[in-house]
């Protein structure tokens, strides 16, 4: 029994949901123009965005980004132009089924980065 408890447990971890970084606050307008105020964030499981630039991958963490603008999808993928917080501005691809979740005051909110149109990111130097 002991055995199975400990071979389990790694599984039982996986299945935990990340930690929201309660100090972002984002700001996201969808395609249809409607605005969300929502808080944390995280996209496909994970605090950061997992991006392409020619054959590299990036992972670029969601506190280093100023704003996401969804440019729109070729065969390489979802465009996104993504300006960072030290001010540089690159154009990458993802994954056109990018699932995020943030926590709104109704509740949980999700989309899909294919229905956004821009994604501007704040950090508060105290969570709440």
């Amino acid at each position: 029994m002991r055995r199975f408890l400990f071979l389990s447990f790694p599984f039982l971890l996986s299945m935990a949901e990340p930690i929201k970084d309660t100090r972002l606050r984002i700001e996201l307008e969808d395609r249809e123009g409607v605005r969300h105020s929502l808080r944390g964030l995280f996209c496909n499981g994970k605090d950061y965005l997992k991006v392409r630039e020619g054959s590299v991958d990036y992972s670029i963490t969601f506190g280093s980004i100023s704003s996401i603008e969804v440019l729109g999808q070729d065969p390489s993928g979802l465009r996104i132009r993504v300006n960072s917080r030290e001010g540089t501005t690159k154009e990458y691809f993802l994954s056109p089924n990018t699932y995020c979740r943030a926590s709104s005051k109704l509740g949980e909110a999700g989309f899909y980065l294919k229905d956004v149109k821009t994604i501007f990111i704040k950090v508060e130097e105290k969570a709440r």
